[in-house]
Order: structure tokens, then sequence, then C-alpha cells
């Protein structure tokens, strides 16, 4: 099986809402306006009001409340909010994958947390449109969820080769299904269309030094994750330092004591955003070391 075979294969598990197919079928269209993109969205009364709270939240930090969806497409762009329907539709339709491959909780608040932190540092290096990265940090491991639900038993060989040490995932991955959530990621996204500074940056987040394109965003994304997994596994930021790639540090220009600022605010943004996607009763507590 290849990647592209898996992700037509769960196109019956994992559908995305009408809206979403109208979004983008409207987006490529030659000539369309906000007025009827906004029409569209608001249609998904329940879409619309996370949008608008999403929008609304302290990672946009907008001096003026949003309060239609036009008005959010003419603030952040058409492309953008195309993104952020797809980043919040995406947690709703990924759902039957075995409790044992995965708590969907904790991968969420992982992914969100990845997103908001690389949103921040993308800030503080001045990427235009820096919330492209959030979206990249919310999508970026989504095709480890494609392969948990086709592919249920030979994901639990690769957790158990990998012990619970991400940095080992692409290699078993490679070892046991010839392909790794990257690769299946890129294929999920570009069936979904999304842009292809997001694919790219999916494509190549464990090995930021692999890619010639968005380098700056991928080498961004990167530290994001693994800043997410310390904060998610209990474990202090500055702890996590060593781990990044050196080339993440060249391309980014940032220096380790740039990172406490962000990592200080990022559990408030992190929140606002869960209670969005997964609704209010989730709340983003640090989960103890496994």
């Amino acid at each position: 099986m290849t990647p592209q075979q898996l992700v037509i294969e769960i196109e019956s598990l994992v559908s995305l809402p009408d809206v979403c197919v109208k979004v983008n079928r409207l987006i490529d269209a030659p000539n369309y306006s906000v007025a009827t993109l906004g029409e569209i969205i608001s249609q998904d009364t329940d879409l619309s009001a996370r949008l608008l709270r999403l929008v609304n939240s302290a990672f946009f930090n907008l001096k003026v409340p949003v309060e239609t969806i036009s008005r959010a497409i003419t603030i952040i762009g058409t492309n953008e909010l195309r993104n952020l329907v797809m980043a919040t539709t995406a947690a709703r339709i990924f759902t039957g994958i075995p409790g044992d491959l995965v708590d969907m909780t904790e991968y969420w608040r992982y992914s969100i947390t990845a997103g908001v932190v690389a949103g921040e540092l993308a800030k503080r290096c001045n990427v235009l449109h820096s919330e492209r990265l959030f979206v990249m940090g919310v999508l970026h491991d989504i095709g480890r969820l494609a392969i948990y639900l086709k592919m249920p038993q030979e994901s639990r060989d690769i957790l158990l080769i990998t012990g619970g040490d991400d940095t080992l995932l692409p290699d078993a991955e490679n070892d046991v299904l010839g392909f790794t959530h990257m690769d299946v990621g890129e294929a999920l996204l570009r069936k979904w269309k999304l842009p292809e500074s997001i694919v790219s940056v999916v494509a190549h987040h464990h090995r930021p030094a692999s890619t010639q394109v968005f380098q700056l965003e991928t080498s961004l994304l990167s530290l994001a994750a693994l800043l997410a997994y310390a904060e998610i596994s209990g474990v202090e930021w500055y702890e996590t330092v060593e781990l990044v790639d050196p080339v993440v540090w060249k391309q980014t220009g940032l220096e380790p004591e740039h990172l406490e600022a962000v990592m200080e605010q990022m559990p408030h943004k992190v929140g606002e955003i869960m209670d969005v996607v997964l609704g209010p009763k989730v709340r983003p507590l640090k989960s103890q070391p496994h």
C-alpha cells in the first residue's frame, strides 16, 4: 500500500463535510465573492460559531471583535480562513480509532499546542500570515490518525518499537509500512487541496534539513512540535532544547532564550482553542510522563 492508496481507502471513513467541499470548490473558481464564501460557511452554524470564537481568541489578539464570517474573511484573508475551516473540522471527522492506539483528547491537545507555539514563534520571526503556522501545527500529525484508522495492527507494532519515543517514529514506520505518517499527511492534505506551503511543511516536519522549500516554516514547526511534546509530557521546555536540530536555529534566527515568553503565554491560548475545537469541558492540563 502507498500513502495515496491509504488516503483513498479512508475516504469512506473520513469525509470532509459539505461546507469544506463547497469552500474549496468556490476558492478554486476564477471568480467568487467574499459574501458568497461567507454565506456558505454561515450555513454550518456550528462551524461558523467555532470559527468566530477562534478568530476572536487570544491567538489572533484582534483589537475589535469580529461578529460575522464575512468580516473575518476581510481581516485574515480568504485562504487563511479556508485553512482554519479545515483545521477546525479535522477534529470532528476522525472517529472510531481504537483507544489503545491514541487518546484523542491528548492528541488534539498536543497538536493545538504545536499550532499555538508555531504561530507565536512565526510572529517573532516576522513571518507573513503567521496563522498559517497555527494550521500547520494542528494538522502536522494528521497522517498518524489515518494510519491508526486504517492499519491498527501495524500501528500497534510501531508503537511497541518506538516505546513512546517520537524521534524513532519515522524510521519505525518506514520499517513496518514502507512509508511514514508524514507521507500520509502530505497525501491527505493534498487531497483536501490545502496550500502547498502547508502540505510541504507537514511532509518534512521531523526532518527540517531535508527540504529545499519553505525552510523557515518547516524549522518553526519542527521546533514547535518538540516544545509541544515536552509540554504535554510534563517536561520543562528548556530540557528539550538540546534535541533541536541545529538547522532550526540557523533557519529561524531564534535562540533558546526567545522561547520562554512564548511558553509562558501558551497555556491560556491553548485552553481557548481547545474549548473551540473539542468543547469547553476539556482543559489543557499537563499530563504526567508515561
